[in-house]
């Protein structure tokens, strides 16, 4: 192999190369792949700011009430959801506890019921999956409490029957849902709609729209 030929080695690079190289500033010609990437992201990125447009700033504030009413009167809230949805429900936990320690607001109690591995397997296996939170509300809920449920097409058949559960008690419920709104949308006593048809966009502003509330909770 000749000299013209030879593959550069990191090695062989001079000082202010590795250095270039490390601080990220070495040129990389531009392919039609990274074009595409780009405009993919982008339209990503427009999506995301439409549907965040499109969210009811009544709803929310609303939601932001529940909330403030459930820390006043002294009741807990149980939050849930599958997949995607249980990662935001346990998310929202954190945020809602954080914001109640900042804001000097030691009485609010929120707990995630997706969380607890071995008591969602155990009511799944001997009572099937469709009533995990039921199972545990039944044990749990106080007429004082608020029961949220997270749902991307608001059709999940657990949430749908805890909602279910927690109206027949006579207990406050709230709904994060996109898509159409599904089951819960009609179900649930108050109902946040991100109106997007996309589950990785929906699950991204539900979560935007728990940190507003988590945030305005501190001023409440």
């Amino acid at each position: 192999m000749s000299g013209q030929d030879r593959v550069p080695r990191a090695e062989d690079a001079t000082e202010p190369e590795r250095l270039a190289h490390l601080n990220g500033t070495v040129h990389v010609p531009r392919t039609r792949g990274d074009e595409d990437l780009e405009h993919r992201t982008e339209a990503y990125l427009d999506d995301l700011r439409d549907g965040l447009g499109n969210i009811g700033v009544a709803d929310v504030t609303a939601a932001l009430r529940r909330l403030d009413g459930l820390m006043r009167r002294g009741g807990t809230g149980y939050i849930m959801g599958n997949g995607g949805s249980a990662s935001t429900a346990a998310h929202f936990v954190n945020d809602l506890t954080r914001a109640a320690l900042l804001g000097g607001r030691s009485s609010l109690r929120v707990f995630c019921l997706s969380d607890n591995v071995s008591t969602v397997t155990a009511v799944a296996n001997d009572y099937g999956y469709e009533h995990i939170f039921t199972g545990q509300l039944r044990n749990l809920l106080a007429g004082s409490d608020l029961v949220i449920g997270i749902s991307a097409r608001g059709n999940s058949p657990n949430v749908v029957d805890a909602v279910r559960f927690a109206r027949s008690r006579g207990v406050d419920t709230l709904a994060f849902v996109g898509f159409d709104g599904g089951v819960l949308r009609r179900l649930a006593d108050h109902v946040v709609h991100v109106p997007v048809h996309d589950v990785r966009q929906v699950e991204d502003l539900h979560l935007a729209v728990c940190h507003i509330i988590s945030a305005l909770l501190v001023e409440a």
